[in-house]
């Protein structure tokens, strides 16, 4: 497994445990350990939010987030490089993941460049 999986895989399952805890002080720590891993998955999905092919995963829903990996995990998603990523990872490591991509802010659409008529 590579780094970059583990990396996502362990930041998913941190930001879970974070969450569940509610505690501050733990969940500032899962989204720090989330963000420590999150340079794997920055890798394809970009830090500016940008949809090139490869969606955005800047603010999305926590449990939206670990029920994704969960599906690569277990196969019923497929994608030999998220399955890869997805098996690499425990449940902290996910929910760090999935914690720190939470507080980000998605990218705005874009805007039209077309002229009205």
């Amino acid at each position: 497994m590579t780094t970059w999986h583990a990396t996502c895989a362990a930041s998913v399952v941190v930001a879970t445990l974070g969450a569940a805890t509610g505690g501050h002080a733990d969940s500032a720590k899962l989204i720090r350990y989330g963000e420590h891993l999150s340079q794997e998955c920055t890798t394809c999905h970009r830090r500016d939010g940008v949809d090139n092919g490869i969606p955005s995963i800047l603010g999305m829903n926590i449990e939206e987030f670990v029920a994704t990996l969960k599906y690569y995990q277990t196969g019923a998603r497929s994608n030999p490089a998220m399955m890869s990523v997805a098996q690499s990872l425990d449940d902290q490591q996910i929910e760090a993941l999935a914690s720190y991509f939470a507080t980000l802010t998605p990218a705005d659409p874009p805007k039209t460049t077309a002229k009205k008529k």
